[in-house]
């Protein structure tokens, strides 16, 4: 007899074995990465791949701090503060990567805080609102110009 796999379900932070261990990733550092990768490849007198410049301008086009390593490191300290560690990582990356601004557009897009406000009352409205206001500090919405 097999054991039945727990659902995944996003809403309830059941995310799947794939995400035990894994180091979730804003998109800035997304982008900082892939922008690594292309830098070394030309450095190799190696051509990006098309993929790789697809991915990295899709990313772009959602990382809200334009890849600006101080950014993540003031992002990635706030979420070692107490306020912050009362969410689960999953939380964190979704609220900085969605830019959510009020604590209604986070409930809704992010249900498990939904849930923890509503059910658990581990958190609360006000609480919410000044870890959304943390992560809007850091947002930088500039024209991110295009891989070439």
């Amino acid at each position: 007899p097999t054991m039945a796999q727990p659902a995944e379900d996003a809403a309830d932070l059941q995310l799947g074995t794939d995400f035990n261990d894994a180091q979730l990733l804003l998109n800035t550092e997304v982008a900082i990465i892939l922008r690594q990768m292309i830098d070394q490849r030309r450095e190799h007198n190696e051509t990006p791949g098309e993929h790789l410049r697809m991915v990295l301008d899709h990313v772009s086009r959602f990382d809200g701090m334009s890849a600006n390593e101080n950014s993540v490191a003031q992002v990635r300290t706030a979420f070692s503060t107490p306020e912050f560690e009362m969410l689960h990582e999953f939380e964190l990356v979704q609220i900085a990567n969605l830019g959510c601004e009020d604590v209604d557009e986070a409930k809704t897009v992010i249900p498990s805080l939904n849930h923890k406000v509503s059910v658990e009352r581990t958190l609360d409205d006000d609480q919410l609102q000044r870890i959304l206001d943390t992560c809007a500090q850091e947002r930088h919405f500039d024209d991110v110009a295009p891989v070439e």
